[in-house]
C-alpha cells in the first residue's frame, strides 16, 4: 500500500473536529493529471505549505498598473504584469515582488474585474509566508458588488468541505484583498478573494509528478474515492464536470487513478445569476441536481453515504465559520443539504432512483 493510499485510509478514520476558519468563478479548465513515483515520499495535508496552514484571514494589497491588467482580455496572449504584495508580517509590513495576469476564458468577457494568476520568484519570497507557492490562482469577486463577493465566498466553503473528506483536495485561502493602481489612475478596490494551491505544489504534496492524459473513464478510477467525489458533486448540485475531457478535474496516479474536483461556481447550492445547465441533462436549473458519477451498487454505496453523514455537522460549521458570508445563505444552503440527506436516507431508493438512472461505468 502506496503513503497516498494510506493517508486516504486515515483520513477516512480520523475523528471529525469542527473546522476554524472562511468565490465566484465561471467556468473554466482546470485540468492536472499526476503520476505519483513509488519511491517518493508523500506528504500529508500537515505538510503543506505554511501558506494554507492557517484558516485565518489575510490581508493583502496588490499593487500593480491595475487599469492595464483590467484590459488583458485576449486569452491567446495575456501578458505578465509587474506588481508588487504587502501584508502583515510579525516584524510589520513585508512586501514581495511579484507578476501576475489574467486567466480564464468564461469571465474574461464576462467579468468587470477577471480571476488572476500570480507568479512567485523563489528567491524574492524565500523566509516570507509565502514560500512555497510558485503560480498560485487567485479567484476574485468578477463583479464589484456584495452579491459577487457572496458566490466567491460560497465557493470558498466548497473548496474547504471537501477538504473534509481527502487529502486529494486543493488547499485554499481566504484574504481581504485591496488592489491599488500603482499611477493612481484607478481607484482602489478591496474585496475578498482566495489563493489555491497551484498544481505543482499539490502535485508535490502528494509526492507526484505532473503529466497531461485526457479520455480516463470513470471506470479507471479507484472505485471508492471516486464514489465519494461523485456523491460530492450531487451533494452540492454540480453538474459542471467531467473526467474523460479533465473538465474541472485533476487526476492523481498511483498504482491506479483518483480524481479531485476544482472550480465550484456552477454548483446549485451557489446558484450563481450566470449558472445554467446543459441542455443535454434536461434539468430546468442548476438547482436541480442531477448525478454524473460512478455506478455502484446500494450495498457499496453504504460506507460513501455514511460518512457524508458523520460529515454532516462539519460540514455546517465550515460554513458558519466562513468570514464575511451572509447568515441567511449559510442557512438556505444547509436547507438545500438538507435535502439531500433526506434522499440518502433511504439507501435502496437512492441507488435505484438517483444513481442507477444516470450514472456512468
Amino acid at each position: 500500500m502506496d503513503a497516498l493510499q494510506r493517508g486516504l485510509r486515515y483520513s477516512a478514520r480520523m475523528p471529525v473536529k469542527r473546522p476554524v476558519l472562511a468565490k465566484l468563478r465561471a467556468p473554466a479548465l482546470c485540468f492536472l493529471v499526476v503520476t505519483l513515483a513509488p519511491a517518493a515520499p508523500a506528504r500529508s495535508g500537515a505538510e503543506q505549505a505554511a501558506f494554507f496552514q492557517s484558516d485565518d484571514v489575510l490581508a493583502v494589497t496588490i499593487r500593480t498598473d491595475l487599469r492595464a491588467l483590467l484590459r488583458d482580455r485576449d486569452t491567446a496572449a495575456v501578458p505578465w504584469r509587474t506588481a508588487t504584495l504587502t501584508y502583515a508580517g510579525p516584524d510589520g509590513a513585508v512586501t514581495v515582488p511579484l507578476r501576475l495576469r489574467t486567466r480564464g476564458t468564461f469571465r474574461l468577457t464576462h467579468c468587470d474585474f477577471p480571476p488572476i494568476r500570480l507568479r512567485f520568484g523563489e528567491d524574492d519570497v524565500s523566509g516570507t509566508l509565502w514560500e512555497g507557492l510558485r503560480r498560485p490562482k487567485l479567484v476574485t469577486h468578477c463583479m464589484n458588488s456584495t452579491e459577487y463577493e457572496q458566490y466567491l465566498l460560497q465557493e470558498y466553503a466548497i473548496y474547504r468541505i471537501y477538504q473534509l473528506f481527502t487529502p486529494v483536495s486543493l488547499s485554499a485561502r481566504l484574504l481581504r484583498v485591496t488592489y491599488e493602481d500603482a499611477a493612481g489612475a484607478v481607484r482602489p478596490v478591496t474585496r475578498y478573494a482566495f489563493v489555491t494551491e497551484d498544481p505543482e505544489r499539490f502535485a508535490e504534496r502528494l509526492g507526484g509528478t505532473l503529466v497531461n492524459e485526457e479520455g480516463v473513464q470513470l471506470a479507471r478510477l479507484a472505485r471508492s474515492h471516486t464514489a465519494q467525489l461523485s456523491v460530492f458533486q450531487y451533494l452540492i448540485a454540480n453538474t459542471d464536470w467531467g473526467v474523460p475531457p479533465l473538465h474541472n478535474i485533476m487526476l492523481l496516479r498511483t498504482d491506479t487513478l483518483y480524481a479531485a474536483p476544482c472550480d465550484f461556481d456552477w454548483s446549485g447550492a451557489i446558484a450563481t445569476s450566470y449558472a445554467r445547465p446543459v441542455s443535454a441533462l434536461r434539468i430546468r436549473s442548476v438547482r436541480e441536481r442531477r448525478y454524473r458519477g460512478l455506478c455502484q451498487t446500494a450495498q457499496n454505496m453504504e460506507p460513501v453515504l455514511a460518512r457524508f453523514e458523520t460529515l454532516r455537522d462539519s460540514i455546517a460549521a465550515v460554513y458558519r465559520a466562513v468570514p464575511g458570508l451572509d447568515r441567511r445563505i449559510v442557512e438556505r444552503t444547509l436547507r438545500y443539504y438538507d435535502e439531500f440527506y433526506r434522499a440518502i436516507a433511504d439507501r435502496q431508493r437512492f441507488e435505484q432512483q438517483v444513481v442507477a438512472p444516470t450514472c456512468t461505468w
